[in-house]
């Protein structure tokens, strides 16, 4: 059946690509505002889509490496 298919390619096989700033912030347990302060500062890269803000994932995976290794 169709709706069966399209359910199994929508049940998180595929990678996700990106990320709003809303979507992150609760992935991550802080404020969207401190995304912001990062984005601006240069730590963490991202692009605009219309109106929206979107962190690629692999940005995400870069910034957070980084994160771990000024951590240590």
């Amino acid at each position: 059946p169709i709706g069966v298919t399209m359910m199994q390619e929508n049940n998180n096989t595929s990678p996700k690509l990106g990320w709003t700033l809303e979507e992150l912030a609760k992935s991550l347990s802080v404020s969207v505002p401190f995304l912001r302060l990062e984005i601006k500062r240069g730590n963490l890269r991202a692009a605009r889509l219309g109106r929206r803000v979107v962190i690629l994932d692999a940005e995400v995976r870069r910034y957070l490496a980084e994160a771990s290794d000024h951590a240590a």
